[in-house]
């Protein structure tokens, strides 16, 4: 392979001839693009480097052609992010070490402007020099939430401080070129942009969705401003000597290097789209488009709570309540199904120790059966761990009417993703319930926070039978499906109340192939026999669909007796 650093002994001498090495470089090969440029950057900012202004306007080229191979990489990762863990780690390594190369770089160059403060020509680009260290420190932001994981106290200190620096020399709003095809910007707009992308991320955003936000908060954040003196009781604010990010301004007095911004403009647009948005559902409800015109107004809505500068707080479903001891979990639907399904046989293994020839020789000799109950706590423990989430057990936080605060190990919490299923039991309790995954957030390198809806307090397995017509009847039940060539399939029968005593919401999830609704189905849960058809859908994903059950048969046998974990 050709090395193209050998092409030219100074690629990066001057703004020119980097120019001229970025064109020597393949363009349809990203990886090889960003293990040269890394490479480049690594040489300029080694200790032992000679760096000149010229220098730096070379690594200001290098920066701005960066920006179309990072658009290249975050596009694949938002396409290909969720078919491998795998690929997910190659690309979020490759655009996370981009970013880092370009930060430690400009950090070589700050500190040699630094020692030359009297010097003019490094004096001219030190504004463009901190509105580039922005921006890669809002990439790095952005590829932290694309895995759920938040700032550390000393990150926002260093963003803090590049702006404290601008705004004391007073060139925050000095107009900059950074990207030739785009206008002007500033270091204000560009540290307002990586404050919002951090204050709108609920934390169940998805990567696909972060990566939109991102590229609209360029025009969202246009209109915004800081002041040094709020203009309304709830504003943002943000304190330049603290160590994190905006805040909403409470009763009490302020104190640090305080800034004031008022989000009502950027919350008015949110406010805007969102109306056109219902406006368009609601006047072809039927169009293809209506599922992506639902899922973005359903962002819409969380990203305009998120910045209203008027504090509405929303009440909770239910009071959190603090929570400790460690549970069982088992992710994803096959693994939950497959679990459940192999519960009642089990059972019956393990009853019918007592009649083995082992025990019977036990109860002759002593008078009792001295394995029963280890095999059935050995029997389950293996079980379990067939089907559990490696890692061992997580760690309960807080619980709620309404869903869980749980603490995972990181080994698993990487493989865990918003809207997946899960299932917990209190550690030797063997009372599984099961809730979807809203929020992730990393918490340390071993730790990610998971916060769990809660959506059946008892689950069972269940199998579900195709109902065929027959020539004298319109339907048939059979007691057993065992009639050959019939359509059947495993699916989880969930029971739901939020309070003690009162009645249970019952719901089926099946495998999203085997979801058709209008068809008729025999479901059989231990202790029940109905005819049912699917009802309201109330959630579907790619691998399963959540939906309420509708009963259409009065027989006694059938009428569906509650079923029995």
């Amino acid at each position: 392979m050709m090395n193209f650093r050998d092409k030219l002994t100074a690629p990066l001498g001057d703004a020119r001839s980097a120019r001229k090495w970025l064109a020597t470089l393949p363009g349809n090969d990203p990886v090889l693009v960003q293990r040269e440029l890394l490479a480049a950057l690594e040489k300029l900012a080694d200790r032992t480097a000679r760096r000149t202004p010229a220098g730096l306007e070379a690594v200001f080229a290098l920066d701005a052609h960066a920006e179309g191979l990072v658009r290249n990489l975050v596009a694949q990762y938002v396409e290909h992010a969720n078919r491998s863990s795998k690929i997910e780690s190659q690309l979020w390594q490759a655009l996370f070490d981009l970013a880092k190369g370009f930060q430690a770089c400009y950090a070589a160059f700050a500190r040699e402007i630094k020692d030359n403060t009297q010097h003019k020509k490094w004096q001219i680009l030190l504004p463009e020099l901190i509105a580039r260290q922005i921006g890669h420190l809002g990439l790095d932001a952005k590829l932290r939430l694309f895995r759920y994981e938040r700032w550390i106290p000393a990150k926002w200190a260093e963003l803090h401080a590049l702006f404290a620096r601008a705004f004391s020399i007073q060139v925050e709003r000095q107009p900059l070129l950074l990207d030739p095809k785009g206008g002007p910007t500033t270091i204000e707009h560009k540290y307002l942009v990586v404050l919002m992308l951090q204050l709108a991320d609920p934390g169940n955003l998805t990567p696909r969705q972060i990566e939109w936000v991102a590229s609209q908060l360029d025009e969202w954040c246009r209109p915004l401003r800081f002041t040094v003196a709020p203009r309304s009781a709830t504003t943002f604010y943000i304190d330049l000597a603290g160590s994190a990010g905006l805040r909403r301004r409470s009763l009490g007095p302020l104190e640090g290097r305080v800034l004031f911004v008022d989000t009502l403009p950027m919350h008015a647009l949110l406010l805007e789209n969102r109306a056109a948005l219902e406006q368009g559902v609601r006047s072809d409800p039927l169009s293809r488009r209506t599922p992506q015109q639902r899922e973005q107004l359903e962002l819409f809505v969380k990203l305009a709570s998120r910045i209203d500068p008027e504090l509405r707080p929303i009440a909770r479903r239910g009071e959190r309540v603090p929570a400790s001891g460690s549970v069982d979990a088992i992710i994803g639907f096959d693994s939950i199904s497959g679990f459940l399904r192999d519960e009642p046989r089990s059972s019956m293994t393990g009853s019918d120790t007592g009649r083995s020839f082992a025990n019977t020789m036990d109860l002759a000799i002593f008078g009792h059966a001295r394995i029963e109950p280890d095999f059935r706590v050995e029997h389950g423990r293996r079980r379990l761990a067939a089907f559990a989430a490696p890692g061992g057990p997580w760690e309960m936080k807080d619980i709620s009417s309404s869903g869980f605060r749980l603490h995972a190990p990181m080994s698993v919490a990487t493989e865990v993703k918003l809207s997946m299923l899960v299932a917990i039991d209190r550690c030797g309790q063997n009372a599984w319930v099961m809730g979807i995954v809203r929020r992730i957030k990393r918490l340390s390198t071993a730790y990610a926070e998971i916060g769990l809806q809660l959506i059946a307090n008892t689950l069972v397995s269940a199998e579900l039978v195709e109902q065929r017509k027959s020539r004298d009847a319109d339907y048939t039940v059979d007691r057993e499906p065992t009639t050959i060539g019939e359509r059947r399939f495993r699916g989880l029968f969930l029971s739901y109340s939020r309070r003690a005593g009162e009645p249970a919401v019952q719901s089926l999830i099946v495998p999203h192939a085997d979801y058709q609704p209008g068809k008729r189905y025999t479901l059989y849960t231990p202790g029940s026999v109905r005819v049912i058809r699917y009802g309201r859908l109330l959630e579907q994903h790619t691998d399963w669909v959540w939906t309420v059950i509708e009963p259409l048969d009065t027989a006694p046998a059938a009428s569906g007796a509650a079923p029995t974990p």
